[in-house]
């Protein structure tokens, strides 16, 4: 048995100690529930990748072995663990409905571990998605369900993203997992290496997976090729066939292309299109999840790092934060490696990221004319948005007016006296945002006013105070806007 303590909102460093999978889950939980919350929580989970049961509490204070209410985590029906709550309390986030869900997440971050461990063994790189926004946990789950089934998968995804991540959680969660894994780049095969190596596979594999990445650059004679080799006659259990059996194989691609508008061209087979995309993915692009990008830096740094000595301000961090990343996760690792490689001082500033990685400028400027656009909002002054449409005017003057509603796009567009989908294309063409971001981070900024000027103020009231219905969500939302939590914000000035 393995029994790790694992401290409330853990430094970096004393994180960095514990074992990958309690390393994973004090991040995560550390995102989603509150200090009072997470001193009520223990979790019990079986840790595949060391062979054990590993129990986490989170109440340095006292490990009570005992529980007022267990939930089970639960992964493809199988149950792999428990959270616990220690004793019956009246908290924000701990109804049973929400305790639900959070050990449903626990189970992804559970398999995600296995994941990393399998493939490493298996293919000699970790290979596994990062981060705890909303949209990839929603992937996960997805590939949670396709997994289970041995059916083709397409996955969709913009230049650059982590398409063999997705294509390896598909495979190591299957039943097929100690089977081979195979990638094909169609990219980089001219006709003869590619039947070559899809010879070579399909002759020295009956189970598996194979991955086609870049499958729209396929010529027409190749994707021939391909469909002439996909087969659902199954041979008897120990045979092997030069050609690929769709009842033991699991057959994934991936293309940056429209592969349907490439079928409507005739660039595309539509009888392949047909066997290729019987389940679909698609991986949402980088920048519609900054909340990840905290936690990548976190796992690159350590893997590309030169020495412990080496780290990123936080200045450097905002700064990769607020970038649109074009490439996704490819050029983010490009980058960290660029920055830990070439500095040549351990403390890694703004400065340094721009002169290393010039695209990089352009965020500061788009950070900074976010921060104007809350600065204008908060004293009221309306004058530097004349410029903009008349409903987007009309939009901001009723965000500013009230910024402590619940306010909905329908709403807002009504009184804006535009569509809704009209009102947020203009909010993203002149702002870059969405109202739901501006409005976030006008409440936050409006939080910290408040602490600035009141620093014994109770967290919850101003949760209320500044229109947040939900504690864990305000914590989580203030910690995004300002890297702390509200917490330790205010003990910045309390004397």
């Amino acid at each position: 048995m393995n029994e790790s303590t694992t401290p409330i909102m853990s430094p970096t460093d004393a994180i960095k100690k514990q074992l990958p999978l309690t390393q994973s889950l004090t991040r995560y939980l550390n995102t989603r529930c509150s200090e009072s919350v997470l001193k009520q929580l223990s979790l019990e989970v079986e840790d595949s990748s060391q062979q054990v049961k590993t129990h986490i509490f989170f109440d340095q204070e006292h490990h009570r072995p005992t529980s007022a209410r267990s939930y089970p985590i639960v992964y493809q029906r199988k149950r792999i663990g428990a959270l616990n709550l220690l004793k019956h309390a009246d908290l924000p986030g701990t109804s049973p409905s929400e305790l639900t869900n959070l050990s449903d997440q626990i189970g992804i971050l559970v398999k995600r571990n296995a994941i990393q461990t399998l493939s490493h063994q298996y293919l000699g790189k970790s290979a596994s998605l990062q981060g705890y926004s909303d949209q990839i946990l929603n992937l996960e789950k997805t590939i949670e369900r396709i997994a289970a089934k041995l059916c083709p998968v397409f996955i969709q995804a913009e230049s650059g993203s982590e398409v063999i991540d997705v294509a390896c959680s598909i495979h190591f969660s299957s039943y097929a997992k100690h089977h081979p894994f195979y990638e094909i780049d169609c990219a980089s095969c001219d006709e003869e290496d590619f039947a070559k190596k899809l010879h070579h596979i399909n002759s020295s594999m009956n189970q598996g997976c194979i991955f086609f990445s870049h499958i729209d650059a396929l010529s027409v004679s190749q994707q021939k090729y391909l469909l002439e080799q996909l087969t659902t006659q199954s041979n008897n259990a120990t045979s092997y066939t030069s050609k690929i059996d769709l009842q033991r194989v699991r057959v994934i691609s991936a293309s940056e292309q429209d592969i349907q508008a490439m079928v409507d061209n005739e660039q595309f087979l539509p009888s392949l299109w047909h066997k290729l995309n019987f389940f679909n993915l698609n991986i949402p692009p980088l920048r519609e999840r900054p909340e990840d990008i905290q936690e990548m830096v976190e796992q690159l740094s350590e893997l590309y790092q030169l020495s412990p000595e080496q780290h990123l301000t936080e200045q450097a961090k905002l700064m990769l934060k607020n970038y649109r990343w074009p490439n996704n996760v490819a050029e983010l690792e490009k980058v960290l490696l660029r920055a830990f490689t070439l500095a040549q001082e351990n403390n890694i500033g703004e400065q340094t990221l721009a002169t290393i990685y010039p695209q990089l400028a352009a965020a500061t400027d788009y950070s900074l004319s976010n921060k104007q656009c809350v600065d204008h909002l908060l004293v009221g002054n309306l004058t530097p948005f004349q410029k903009y449409h008349p409903s987007l005017q009309k939009a901001l003057s009723f965000i500013m007016q009230n910024w402590q509603r619940d306010i909905s796009l329908k709403e807002l567009s009504a009184n804006a006296f535009v569509s809704p989908s009209h009102l947020s294309y203009l909010f993203k063409r002149a702002l870059q945002r969405s109202f739901k971001q501006i409005l976030a981070e006008l409440r936050i900024r409006k939080a910290c006013e408040l602490i600035e000027h009141n620093p014994n103020l109770r967290i919850t009231d101003l949760c209320m105070e500044v229109g947040f219905g939900d504690l864990s969500h305000f914590e989580k939302i203030f910690r995004r806007y300002t890297n702390m939590s509200p917490r330790e914000y205010k003990k910045k000035y309390q004397p």
